[in-house]
């Protein structure tokens, strides 16, 4: 029996087929300048310094010859920014927001460095870092918070009906909200992948359910501008 490569990619998402569905791009925000002085950056409301506009910039080349159909953002001023310059290249599309794609709020840590906080949080830092999923930062919000949120988005997401959707957010929301995507066991993925500033984390949406295409792309940060409407984005 001969099986066409749209029926493979539709009974085992696994396999090679390229996806002919709906595809979601997640995209973490520019720069900011606590993230140039490596400070916790959660709630806070920092916007984009100017290497993260210039990033911006690139990303939303990047998606500029793209058919995109909706943009959706976290509240804060500098995923809103980086959404927008995305929106801009398509006529008419106006960026959504959500509170539900908002950083996680680091409590009593925000805004400052790690040397700081082990000096006054040294033993709850420690087991933070060990131990993310059961510990939270002071005055933060916990993994259950997180986790529940995390869970409600992709459920809303998953039920759109758009065909390229690009999703704004942070790296922390993000990293908790992808294996809620893949509805993997709760697990700590926080150090155990890189998500830089812009960016493009690609997931297809097809048959009731998530399957990831590639993670972390940044080539459109490495070439120039003219170039970068030219690489494929899928």
């Amino acid at each position: 029996m001969t099986v066409n490569a749209a029926e493979k990619g539709n009974a085992a998402p696994g396999l090679s087929a390229s996806p002919d569905g709906r595809i979601i791009y997640f995209v973490r925000h520019g720069r900011t300048e606590w993230n140039d002085q490596l400070r916790y950056q959660g709630a806070v409301d920092i916007p984009l310094n100017e290497d993260g506009r210039m990033q911006a910039r690139k990303a939303a080349l990047r998606f500029s010859s793209a058919d995109i159909d909706a943009v959706i953002s976290s509240p804060l001023s500098r995923a809103v920014e980086t959404a927008e310059c995305i929106a801009s290249f398509h006529k008419e599309l106006k960026v959504e927001s959500t509170p539900l794609l908002t950083e996680v709020d680091f409590g009593k840590w925000e805004g400052r460095t790690v040397p700081e906080i082990k000096a006054e949080y040294a033993d709850v830092f420690a087991a933070w870092r060990n131990d993310p999923l059961n510990v939270a930062a002071p005055g933060g919000e916990s993994m259950d918070s997180l986790y529940e949120r995390c869970g409600l988005f992709a459920e809303q997401l998953l039920a759109r009906h758009e065909r390229r959707t690009v999703v704004v957010g942070h790296g922390a929301m993000l990293r908790a909200l992808f294996p809620r995507m893949l509805q993997l066991p709760r697990v700590s993925y926080f150090w155990k992948t890189r998500l830089d500033n812009c960016s493009i984390t690609a997931f297809s949406a097809d048959a009731g359910r998530f399957a990831l295409i590639y993670q972390n792309d940044t080539l459109h940060l490495k070439v120039a501008n003219d170039k970068i409407a030219y690489l494929p984005i899928m």
